[in-house]
């Protein structure tokens, strides 16, 4: 299994998304717009990349992990944060064929790769 993590500025600027600064954190505000960039601009991501959906979706799922860790050791923990991570591995289960691998997840959640 495969996660988009390299050059994904580079992805934002292709994709003319504009970033959000919502915190004063760098790496927080970071964190989330790359979770919301893999949410809403999933088909361009595609589109210029090949990846597969499945791809993409971990890499959502792998990006809202990032921002809850981030989150969870600036501020404390956030149940919304959390549910909105139990969404995407329902859409993960819902839109993939496959199986949920779920190793693969206790890889992103122990931040292993």
């Amino acid at each position: 299994m495969k996660i988009l993590k390299e050059n994904i500025d580079e992805l934002l600027m292709k994709t003319k998304y504009i970033t959000k600064n919502q915190y004063k954190d760098i790496k927080l505000n970071t964190f989330l717009n790359y979770w919301i960039f893999f949410d809403k601009k999933e088909t361009r991501i595609q589109e210029l990349t090949n990846e597969s959906l499945e791809v993409i979706l971990y890499s959502k799922y792998y990006w809202c992990s990032k921002y809850k860790d981030r989150y969870t050791a600036l501020y404390g923990q956030d149940v919304g944060i959390e549910q909105q991570q139990y969404k995407i591995i329902e859409e993960i289960e819902q839109r993939i064929t496959d199986d949920i691998n779920w190793n693969f997840i206790q890889l992103l959640e122990e931040n292993n790769l």
